[in-house]
């Protein structure tokens, strides 16, 4: 829930619009939903934005919620499904999330599906094959191609205001783990296609290491996009080097 105000949320992006972005990356932002229609009117091609939630209904008495064909009317591209916050805090269960992957493709949004174990010496692998088999039940191969999928891992979120413990290291561990995921579930060329990303306390500091990962494509950005100089210097670490890189801000406090 950040920024607070309308008047913040333009000034972010304007800040960032009035700086040299590199050109070699995909930048997508997520704000929360009343700031969209600002937002897409300001953003220019260089930001694309993204939604932090999405209902799995298609219209109808649903207080609350937001369909997938009002973001995608209000110029969305993407949008965040199964973020930790909406299943461990909101209670948003795996059928849930299914069924919301479901209605971002069907609308035609590119899901960015967020996972991750909650405590670090959990079972990673058998944690990530049960959210993505789950959360990718009854999705066509050929739908496979507009998923993204962001590694975040809950123990390496920082709420305090402290780095994560994370590392590189474990990031493209788990990065080759959901490629292997992915190839039995759909074959080896949609594993090696797909763009994974990283989140968990990735910072100015740390995100040229993170991203360096030959098998991660970007970086999901949580507290460090709040403040506009330190998203920069995360934006500028990722366009050095690697051609396909995507970056993704969600506006929450990490």
């Amino acid at each position: 829930m950040n920024p607070q105000t309308a008047d913040e949320a333009l000034r972010f992006v304007q800040g960032i619009l009035a700086q040299r972005l590199p050109e070699n990356i995909e930048l997508l932002i997520a704000p929360p939903f009343i700031y969209l229609d600002l937002l897409k009117k300001n953003c220019g091609k260089e930001i694309k934005l993204a939604a932090q939630n999405i209902s799995w209904a298609e219209r109808g008495a649903y207080t609350g919620e937001i369909s997938g064909s009002m973001l995608k009317n209000i110029g969305c591209g993407h949008v965040i499904i199964g973020h930790s916050e909406r299943r461990y805090i909101m209670g948003e269960t795996e059928e849930i999330i299914n069924l919301k992957l479901k209605a971002a493709l069907k609308i035609g949004l590119t899901p960015i599906l967020a996972i991750g174990e909650k405590e670090q010496n959990d079972d990673i692998s058998k944690i990530l094959s049960q959210q993505i088999e789950s959360a990718l039940e009854g999705v066509d191969v050929s739908e496979i191609n507009r998923l993204i999928i962001a590694y975040e891992p809950v123990w390496a979120i920082s709420t305090s205001g402290n780095f994560g413990t994370g590392t590189p290291d474990h990031a493209l561990s788990a990065a080759l783990l959901i490629r292997k995921i992915i190839s039995r579930l759909y074959g080896s060329e949609w594993a090696s296609d797909l763009p994974v990303l990283y989140g968990g306390s990735v910072s100015e500091e740390n995100a040229a290491d993170f991203i360096a990962q030959k098998g991660i494509d970007g970086a999901l950005v949580g507290g460090a996009s709040l403040e506009l100089q330190s998203f920069m210097k995360i934006i500028k670490a990722a366009g050095k080097d690697d051609p396909d890189i995507q970056l993704g801000y969600s506006s929450r406090v990490k």
